[in-house]
């Protein structure tokens, strides 16, 4: 059986319908030289080194992962896509719809290296922040064109 390691990310929804977006301190390069800047906040599952299996659900990860990134308490209410990341083998990438459990932030980022600003911004907009390809379900969910 192959493995995987997992990226949880959340998209993110307030009240006003916005999108929780995170601009990375370090941008990371893609395939054909493309920046990602901006992103969905999410990261790793963590796996126990020994075992080789998950310490975390993926669920877990992406509500540690938003919290730790953004200070936003959220839960996943569902997976929108899992798919093999483009650029990198062996990682799968799952895009999870969260709710939003409290309108304000319940504690400071905690990850100040890695990013640099936090913004909502209406799903149109998300456009004019990613510089990659917007997966095509999260585009549809987000009823925005996925380019």
């Amino acid at each position: 059986m192959e493995k995987h390691n997992f990226i949880n990310l959340g998209i993110v929804l307030n009240e006003r319908g916005e999108v929780l977006m995170v601009k990375r301190r370090i941008p990371e390069k893609g395939r054909n030289n493309q920046v990602l800047l901006w992103a969905f906040p999410g990261g790793k599952q963590e796996i126990d080194k020994q075992t080789s299996l998950p310490k975390e659900s993926r669920n877990e990860c992406v509500q540690r992962e938003v919290l730790l990134e953004t200070g936003y308490s959220i839960v996943s209410q569902k997976e929108i896509n899992l798919k093999i990341h483009p650029d990198i083998p062996n990682v799968v990438i799952v895009y999870h719809l969260c709710k939003l459990l409290n309108p304000q932030a319940i504690s400071k980022p905690q990850e100040p290296d890695e990013i640099e600003e936090i913004r909502w911004i209406k799903p149109q907009d998300i456009r004019s922040l990613i510089t990659t390809t917007l997966d095509e379900k999260v585009a549809k969910e987000l009823g925005v064109n996925s380019l």
